[in-house]
């Protein structure tokens, strides 16, 4: 279902450009279902979207899955944070996902590096902005959302 849900506002959203609520859910996942099912969820997620988006190839998967797993570790490691602290680390993890990608395409396709970061800086910055902005108003409601349907693994061992 977090899969789902990932996936598909990605896909809905493909029409504006680094416009998505990919990093704040990722980042709410790891806050609440913590790194293994969240990895689980981000595994999913990368083969889903590169299916669809015909784009499966370890050139773009392997920099998408280490940059969505940073996010996801951000959102470990500060759960019990405020806000604005997840909303910096989710513009720091938005940028480095950028830069990972932007270190493999420089590679694989021997691009002028220099240019092709300037180029990209747009993108890069509303990729940032929309992480931050989406973290600070909607990180403590998505919280409650998933706390609220998703089980916790102890609850689950306990039921058995």
């Amino acid at each position: 279902m977090l899969t789902a849900i990932l996936t598909t506002q990605e896909e809905l959203l493909t029409v504006i450009p680094n416009v998505q609520f990919t990093f704040l859910l990722v980042i709410a996942y790891g806050a609440t279902i913590g790194m293994l099912d969240g990895t689980l969820v981000v595994i999913v997620h990368v083969i889903i979207d590169n299916l669809i988006m015909n784009s499966f190839t370890p050139l773009i998967m392997i920099p998408m899955f280490i940059g969505l797993e940073i996010a996801l570790l951000c959102g470990y490691l500060l759960k019990n944070k405020k806000e604005w602290l997840v909303a910096i680390f989710a513009g720091i993890s938005g940028f480095i996902y950028c830069m990972v990608f932007w270190g493999s395409t420089v590679w694989f396709y021997s691009v002028e590096p220099i240019p092709y970061l300037i180029s990209d800086i747009p993108f890069e910055a509303v990729l940032i902005t929309c992480n931050i902005i989406t973290v600070l108003f909607l990180y403590k409601p998505i919280i409650k959302i998933i706390n609220n349907y998703y089980p916790k693994r102890e609850e689950i061992v306990m039921e058995l």
